[in-house]
């Protein structure tokens, strides 16, 4: 292949596709509104950046309150007869139960919202070079199948394609430390300038303050249901690594409609270390000052000189062919 496409929601933002988050929040008022209060009880979601923010925040529960209220209320009775060893996992099926079903109503309503939107606006297509080219796609929608006829064998769907049935892949970047790390209590450490005896009498006084198995077992759990939410990005490109090595020819790269977002950064980074730096030529798309800023700050970091890099606006694009258009303004 000699020409790459790197596509992103604003590419079916541009075909008049309400493909934001906040059409998600959107979606969930009118079919799901339980979802909706339940986010609101784990999550600040009345802030609007947050739905900008959507996948990021996913990582970033407020669950402190929920570890302590679950684990208080499923303590054993240790001294009961009826007590049994599985009691010492209740707290833990609880957090299970509910962050569980949090996690796949999440996933679920999400699927149901995108196979809900609308086909591309035609009056909206601009032109695409394909001939020799791929495309690896972050969207979960059919728009290049459907309006630009590109064939599915030329396309990567990063993050799954809900026409054709796959699992859809959404959430933040963060691993099983981070998330244990930020859950975890503040536990009280001795000052420095204690003698002996002083500490012994610290200890005493301080001695439940540490976290019990019930209160660690329960944060275990929230743990891991947080970590569903969140985009194997490791693994994703280890399972494509044949295509990203494939990319070395590539000669153009076009980025349509992609922010530069923290959490799809992984997969920039890799098709910017399997091709030449010093040959590729880029085209970018933005929206906003703030987009191309994102973007500029990218190719800094990667080492690509501006030379190597234009800039265009997708609505530019409906006006001329690719190739006949100076992309600098």
């Amino acid at each position: 292949m000699k020409t790459l496409y790197l596509i992103g929601n604003g590419f079916d933002i541009h075909h008049s596709i309400p493909s934001r988050y906040s059409n998600y929040q959107n979606w969930l008022e009118e079919n799901d509104a339980d979802l909706l209060e339940r986010l609101r009880n784990y999550y600040d979601v009345d802030d609007k950046e947050w739905w900008k923010q959507f996948e990021l925040e996913l990582g970033h529960p407020d669950m402190a309150e929920y570890i302590e209220e679950t684990a208080f209320e499923n303590q054993p009775d240790y001294g009961s007869d009826d007590f049994r060893d599985r009691d010492y996992h209740a707290g833990e099926f609880a957090a299970e139960d509910e962050i569980g079903s949090l996690v796949a109503e999440i996933k679920n309503t999400f699927t149901g919202w995108v196979a809900s939107l609308p086909a591309p606006r035609s009056d909206k297509k601009i032109t695409l070079d394909k001939s020799d080219a791929f495309f690896i796609n972050f969207n979960y929608t059919d728009t290049l199948q459907t309006l630009y006829n590109v064939k599915p064998e030329s396309i990567l769907f990063i993050h799954g394609n809900v026409g054709m049935g796959s699992d859809l892949v959404l959430g933040h970047n963060r691993d099983y430390e981070e998330l244990e790390n930020e859950f975890a209590p503040e536990i009280p450490t001795p000052p420095d300038d204690l003698e002996d005896e002083e500490l012994a009498e610290w200890y005493d006084e301080n001695a439940d303050a540490g976290e019990d198995y019930i209160h660690q077992s329960v944060r275990g759990e929230v743990v891991s249901q947080i970590l569903r939410l969140g985009k194997d990005t490791e693994g994703i490109i280890k399972r494509n690594k044949k295509t990203f090595e494939s990319l070395k020819d590539v000669e153009t790269i076009h980025i349509y409609g992609l922010s530069f977002s923290p959490v799809d950064m992984p997969y920039l980074d890799e098709v910017v270390s399997a091709i030449n730096k010093t040959k590729t030529q880029w085209a970018v798309s933005y929206y906003s000052e703030e987009d191309k800023e994102s973007a500029e700050a990218f190719f800094k970091k990667c080492g690509i000189k501006e030379d190597f890099v234009s800039y265009v606006k997708l609505n530019d694009l409906l006006l001329v062919k690719q190739g006949e258009l100076d992309f600098e303004e």
